[in-house]
């Protein structure tokens, strides 16, 4: 059922006035009025609250040809009547008309006004004058029984002749051309509402007292009416919103707030805010009462004295903090950030509110989104630095090249290898491809028809401003799916194409010269490859331009690798990637396991190139040595600026620094009589440590014999001891209060630094071993001796 009349309840009522909302609402078929005249009464009805419209697809309308029921038309009057008295229809001369009201299956939203008419003696329940049998129901609770005129002027009339001032006269008389047909009953009624100017005849003076009201007549009746009796009541009681500044509050015994401000205009006001009726906002979040002080900046929509909405838009004490900082991590009650390079931990509100990329979300999700992005957040922090919301954003160190997987109206998802990064679109995109201009509704509805390859561009808001098309899929360029001696096949978005190939078909493999059959092993070795083919005269294939997918993106600084996931930085983005379950490692092109590449992170640094299969899972990774930070020296000549040492099962060999310095057993040492060294080894290694300078050159050479080795089994600080197993032996050893340690970390330990965490550096030692002993790794011990004292060791979680 659509209501065709908005009626004020009893909730409306405050100290004896109607609340009136502004709807300010333009009616999609206010031109179908009969009368211009009409249309500022419809709009100061909808305005009043008195009379609504219809909601149909997206629009209002008003429909001001339909008919008015009597229900209601009595709900109209009583509405009007309410704001005048200012009371509302009692429950007990409710309770004394329903059995009538029910008898007659008047519906049950006008019981209060029927109630009141009838108490009132503006309608009748008696059997020579029987007004009830026209505000029956239907059994639907709906009243369907299209009012008069002559009815509904008379339902007013006799309400209006309750109020001094406003009486029927006896000798009443109509002067309408048609005042024929007015039952003589009426007359009174229609001329004391003509006297009052508030229910006139046509332009011809006809009443049409037998014709159905209109709903555009029955709101110039309602709003003529309305003003008529309130006189001046309406501005009072009308909701006005305005900005303040507040110059006084007072937290009232019951909670409710007694507030003071001053208009711009220099007017005082003095309001009540009840505390269940009024939640105070400031930037958009709930806040106290008491949070609210002299001086604040306030916009207030309110009533009489009451106030209706209360918000914050400036706070001179500061009620919020508002910061951006880059996500580190976040848990339940916590939450780590990156302030540039030093890290800031916030404790979290109970009612923390979590937004991930402009929606609702929660913490488990923007913890689990972390996991495959980097985010920044805008924290709302309380005086006491608890974090009450979170805004989460994907930041510029995710990848912004990609295949499109899903496009919105306001945000577009991307496909990086396996994994998707969802941005918010501004609403001022522009897309090209090729120089043109792309409508966004096309890229909407063809993206996945032609798997586009893109680059975004973002905003200071991390919102997509520009998306560059790079490629798209159709008939001659696709994602290889079958390549036999004779065919080949590959998808186009949700289309596949298939071809034919020529005898003599030339083909190229990442821009080198190629053939069917290497395309062909390379392909069935599950490696992705788009194509591109060129076609002759008969549709057979000439060319095959082959290149491995996901090929942007797979070229970079290694950052990160465990036994599921790779991440490498290209041009300071980081790009992470799944790994397959079967797959293949090599560094400096030897065969290596990933275990073996996992375990030389923490020392050295690589470059890698990554491959993927055709479900977008990296499967090969061929990683490139490019800095040593230690290892086993092998010699140095100063004369060619060279140092070789043993890294990671091979020999690498690095630039040195013209002003390169070195220290063996923490002693200075020229970098001649640091190779002369190597010749009096005597089986021992030389372990080295190395420092780079900007131009990627050696500066620093830190140098310690590694006298003994072995498995660390126990720590004996009190007495400076350790006890070490050699060759399935338990040697103890004392160390030198001045030993010098280092350590280096499997991925199952935390890396804290535990030389700088204690005043004895025994007690990290042994701190090391237990998260050794947790994490499931052994404990290895690299020591240079003097004498019979250790005073350097290397403990190395294996």
């Amino acid at each position: 059922m659509k209501k065709l009349i908005t009626f004020v309840t009893a909730a409306s009522l405050l100290a004896g006035s109607m609340c009136t909302t502004a709807y300010a609402v333009t009616f999609a078929d206010i031109n179908t009025v009969t009368w211009s005249g009409f249309v500022p009464f419809i709009e100061e009805a909808a305005e009043l609250g008195l009379m609504s419209g219809y909601d149909e697809n997206g629009k209002k309308y008003c429909k001001p040809r339909n008919n008015v029921t009597y229900c209601e038309a009595v709900q109209l009057m009583y509405s009007i009547m309410k704001v005048y008295t200012g009371k509302d229809v009692s429950d007990t001369v409710v309770t004394k008309w329903k059995p009538v009201m029910s008898g007659y299956d008047v519906p049950t939203w006008a019981y209060k006004a029927t109630a009141y008419a009838l108490e009132n003696e503006i309608i009748y329940a008696t059997t020579t004058n029987n007004d009830l049998q026209k505000l029956r129901g239907n059994g639907s609770n709906i009243n369907v029984i299209p009012a008069i005129r002559e009815d509904v002027g008379v339902i007013f009339g006799r309400a209006i002749d309750t109020i001094n001032g406003y009486d029927i006269k006896s000798n009443a008389s109509l002067s309408y051309k048609d005042k024929a047909q007015v039952s003589a009953a009426a007359v009174p009624y229609l001329e004391l509402l003509n006297r009052a100017n508030l229910m006139v005849g046509d332009t011809d003076n006809n009443f049409n007292p037998k014709a159905n009201i209109s709903r555009a007549e029955m709101a110039v009746l309602s709003v003529k009416t309305y003003e008529k009796l309130t006189d001046g009541v309406k501005d009072a009681t009308k909701e006005k919103t305005v900005t303040a500044t507040v110059t006084g509050t007072q937290i009232m015994a019951n909670n409710d707030l007694f507030l003071t401000v001053k208009t711009k205009d220099g007017a005082g006001l003095s309001l009540f805010a009840d505390k269940d009726d009024v939640k105070p906002l400031y930037m958009g979040m709930k806040i106290d009462f008491a949070d609210i002080g002299e001086g604040d900046t306030v916009k207030i929509t309110y009533q009489g004295d009451q106030v209706k909405a209360l918000e914050v838009t400036n706070s001179v004490r500061g009620i919020f903090t508002v910061e951006v900082y880059e996500l580190k991590s976040i848990t339940s009650s916590r939450i780590k950030v990156m302030d540039g390079t030093r890290e800031e931990e916030f404790r979290l509100d109970d009612d923390v509110q979590v937004d991930l990329e402009g929606r609702n979300s929660t913490i488990n999700r923007l913890d689990n989104a972390l996991e495959d992005a980097k985010y920044d957040v805008k924290l709302v922090l309380d005086r006491e630095e608890y974090v009450l919301y979170i805004d989460a954003r994907l930041n510029d160190k995710n990848p912004t090249e990609g295949y499109v997987d899903d496009v919105e109206d306001t945000d577009i998802t991307l496909l990086v290898g396996s994994r998707t990064y969802t941005y918010p679109i501004s609403d001022d995109v522009e897309i090209e491809y090729n120089g043109k201009t792309v409508r966004f509704s096309k890229l909407e509805s063809d993206y996945d028809d032609y798997n586009y390859f893109v680059s975004l561009k973002l905003n200071k808001d991390y919102e997509v401003s520009e998306i560059q098309i790079k490629s798209m899929e159709d008939e001659y360029n696709g994602t290889l799916t079958r390549l036999t001696s004779k065919e080949i096949e590959f998808s186009a978005g949700r289309t596949t194409h298939k071809y034919s190939l020529d005898d003599s078909v030339s083909v190229k493999i990442d821009g080198k010269k190629s053939s069917v059959d290497a395309l062909k092993e390379s392909y069935r070795d599950d490696v992705a490859y788009t194509v591109t083919v060129e076609l002759d005269r008969d549709d057979r294939v000439t060319s095959i331009l082959a290149v491995s997918k996901y090929s942007n993106n797979n070229k970079g600084e290694l950052k990160a690798i465990d036994a599921y996931d790779v991440t490498i930085i290209i041009d300071e983005k980081e790009y992470s990637y799944e790994l397959s379950n079967d797959v293949s490692v090599s560094i400096d092109g030897r065969s290596r396991s990933l275990n073996d590449l996992i375990g030389y992170m923490g020392s050295y640094v690589f470059h890698a190139e990554l491959g993927f299969n055709n479900s977008g899972y990296v499967n090969t990774i061929k990683a490139q040595m490019q800095d040593a930070a230690e290892g086993e020296l092998r010699y140095i000549d100063e004369a060619e600026g060279i140092i070789s040492i043993r890294a990671a099962g091979m020999t690498v060999e690095q630039e040195l620094a013209d002003n390169a310095k070195a220290t063996l057993g923490g002693k200075d040492i020229s970098l001649a009589a640091l190779d002369a060294k190597m010749y009096e080894a005597y089986g021992s290694v030389l372990y080295v440590e190395l420092e780079y300078n900007n131009s990627g050159k050696v500066k620093t050479i830190t140098a310690n014999w590694e006298d003994a080795y072995g498995e660390l089994i126990s720590v004996y600080e009190d007495d400076d001891e350790i006890v070490v197993k050699e060759d399935g032996r338990n040697e103890t050893y004392i160390v030198d209060t001045s030993a010098d340690f280092v350590y280096r970390l499997s991925s199952g330990v935390d890396e804290d630094k535990y030389r700088s965490q204690y005043d004895n550096d025994l007690d990290g030692l042994e701190d090391f071993l237990k998260d050794c002993e947790d994490a499931g790794d052994k404990c290895q011990l690299a020591m240079t001796l003097d004498g019979n004292e250790v005073v350097w060791i290397k403990a190395t979680a294996e």
